[in-house]
């Protein structure tokens, strides 16, 4: 069973995201965090795993 949890090493195209999955990914994070992702760092690195893709965006978000 799933537990739902996301490691840092896991793989996101193994997890399901696909292309229009990034899309919808992206925009759901500028409307939620009111932050504009660039396109430099759109590419296969940015998502490859959980801890690609928090490395590349957490810089972008806001401090709370």
């Amino acid at each position: 069973m799933d537990s739902g949890v996301l490691s840092a090493l896991d793989d996101l195209a193994g997890l399901g995201l696909d292309s229009m999955g990034v899309v919808r990914l992206i925009v759901d994070l500028e409307d939620a965090y009111g932050v504009q992702v660039p396109d430099e760092i759109l590419d296969e690195k940015t998502f490859a795993t959980v801890a690609s893709l928090w490395a590349a965006l957490s810089p972008l978000m806001p401090r709370r």
